[in-house]
């Protein structure tokens, strides 16, 4: 789709050239390397050649919040890994710095149109989707972004009809795409010919993920990589099935009850979290990748003093400092915060830890300046505690 943009753009007289045109990537944070590295420099000159030669685009590659990140949902609010049924990430990951970021330039865009390489040969499930979008000159609505519509101009091309015109024709920013195929086929687990007819295999099929994905049961592109020799996916791998063993109830690493209460697997349980962290850190050492930012692990610390067994405010601390060696906090302003919430949670006739959670959950509404669903969030962290005291009077008794 790049390579179709810049070539229009290119095509247009510069006098011409009045509308700004962006071009979006998304980046999860959790994609695999070789991925992220190949779009990041593909990018780069893109950028390069659009500012050489005043063609007014603009290159953007967008990343969830680190509030929103992949290891602040999983290891800080102990959303289970990603399966079918509970599927966030795509929402959370991908969408959502999309929507955001058309939605802060529609005040000066008006409107927009979004060309999407979305393809119908992709998977029966893409091709029933899209057609049944209905469709006026072309365009379709876009389902959640008023004033915005939506173009697939590759909708009919199949995966070797894309091939073709990617090793065909050079880019116009310079350079082809012969590195692009070979990570394909890597991906492929070797060497695929270019399709000549339909008895040969491409290599085009293959599907990029990220490197974390535990909603497919077998990650073929991450362990074709590894066979054709990125040894940095040798440790991914193995993480991501530590993963699989922490999304199955079975194996202990999941709370008996939702955060509602309901009495069916909710989130990871808090020493399942610290055990993820600590794990992770080991791996950031291992293959020399920066896998988690400072502040997700700020954000981190933040959702566990509002878990159902909360963190005391330094566990993140003292995981970082174990592994790296690094201090994280002053722990002198911390015990003294400490003795005066366990002052006011007397004065108040409630446990300190639940007075904890409390500020810990307002803390972390206040962080992304909103207030819907605090609430209700309030209320079941009273509820656990007036089950507490409950449970404990009975054994009193």
């Amino acid at each position: 789709m790049a390579s179709l943009i810049v070539e229009t753009v290119v095509g247009i007289p510069e006098a011409g050239r009045k509308k700004p045109v962006s071009i979006l990537c998304t980046d999860t944070r959790v994609e695999i390397p070789a991925i992220a590295e190949t779009i990041e420099a593909t990018l780069s000159r893109i950028r390069r050649f659009s500012q050489q030669n005043n063609l007014n685009i603009e290159v953007n590659l967008l990343r969830p919040p680190p509030e929103q990140s992949f290891w602040v949902n999983i290891i800080g609010r102990g959303y289970p890994p990603p399966n079918r049924v509970f599927r966030w990430c795509t929402q959370r990951l991908k969408i959502d710095p999309v929507t955001m970021f058309v939605q802060q330039r529609l005040g000066h865009w008006s409107e927009a149109i979004l060309h999407l390489g979305a393809r119908r040969a992709e998977s029966s499930t893409r091709a029933q989707t899209m057609a049944g979008r209905e469709k006026r000159n072309g365009l379709n609505r876009h389902p959640d972004l008023p004033r915005v519509w939506v173009s697939n101009p590759i909708e009919f091309l199949t995966t070797e009809e894309v091939w073709a015109y990617l090793l065909q024709r050079p880019n116009p920013w310079g350079g082809n795409n012969r590195a692009l195929y070979k990570l394909y086929a890597s991906a492929s687990n070797g060497e695929c010919p270019i399709q000549i007819d339909t008895s040969t295999p491409s290599c085009g099929n293959s599907r990029f993920g990220c490197w974390t994905c535990t909603v497919v049961e077998r990650d073929k592109a991450s362990e074709g990589l590894l066979a054709s020799g990125d040894e940095r996916m040798e440790q991914l791998i193995e993480f991501r099935e530590t993963l699989l063993h922490y999304q199955d109830p079975a194996n202990g690493k999941r709370d008996p009850k939702t955060k509602q209460g309901a009495d069916r697997p909710g989130p990871l349980t808090i020493e399942a979290r610290r055990e993820l962290l600590t794990k992770l850190l080991q791996l950031q050492e291992q293959v020399g990748l920066p896998l988690i930012t400072d502040d997700e692990l700020f954000f981190i610390q933040q959702l566990w003093k509002s878990a159902r067994r909360p963190d005391d405010g330094g566990g993140v601390a003292r995981i970082v400092t174990r592994q790296k060696g690094i201090l994280m906090s002053d722990w002198k302003e911390t015990n003294r915060l400490r003795e005066l919430q366990e002052e006011v949670a007397a004065e108040k006739g409630i446990r300190a830890e639940t007075l904890r959670r409390l500020l810990a959950k307002v803390d972390e509404y206040s962080e992304s300046h909103r207030a819907f669903g605090l609430p209700d969030e309030l209320l079941a962290i009273l509820k656990d505690d007036l089950e507490h005291e409950q449970a404990e009077g009975k054994k009193n008794v």
